[in-house]
């Protein structure tokens, strides 16, 4: 295992046995919360859903979320501030409970975590592992999940 990772100008074996204290800062995410406006008061990014740190999704999560509650606001719909802020909830709750819970199965890493367990010794083609529509099924199937991709925020 050990030449799999050989370097000719570094040996990352001797860093990590020369370093002297490691830390850890795991990584962690909340269930779903089952509401997130109260009253004249709402919740956003990850106050509202704290997920795993991966493909940006807390950031962008959090943009969209600000890009529905101001949308919810300003619409002509809601006859009170509650009501939009409940209008805001009922759109992007149900959307970041998914995101969350997909992270929790790999997220947009999938295809990662597809090769390792069809190829976990490793491989010469990937296209022997997994084709690129595969690939790209898996990728594309998470970006749409996310919202990434499916319209821009003005």
């Amino acid at each position: 295992m050990r030449d799999r990772f050989r370097l000719d100008y570094v040996d990352p074996a001797e860093i990590i046995r020369k370093t002297g204290d490691f830390y850890e800062y795991p990584n962690c995410d909340r269930e779903p919360l089952p509401r997130w406006s109260f009253g004249r008061v709402t919740l956003l990014g990850d106050a509202a859903h704290p997920m795993y740190p991966v493909g940006s999704n807390g950031a962008s999560q959090a943009i969209l979320d600000a890009d529905a509650l101001a949308r919810h606001l300003g619409a002509a719909t809601a006859a009170t501030v509650e009501g939009a802020l409940a209008g805001y909830d009922a759109q992007r709750r149900p959307a970041t409970a998914g995101i969350v819970l997909a992270n929790r199965r790999g997220g947009p890493e999938g295809v990662i975590d597809l090769v390792e367990a069809r190829a976990p010794g490793g491989f010469v083609n990937i296209e022997d592992v997994a084709s690129h529509e595969e690939r790209e099924r898996v990728v594309r199937g998470y970006a749409a999940l996310a919202g990434f991709g499916t319209r821009s925020v003005p």
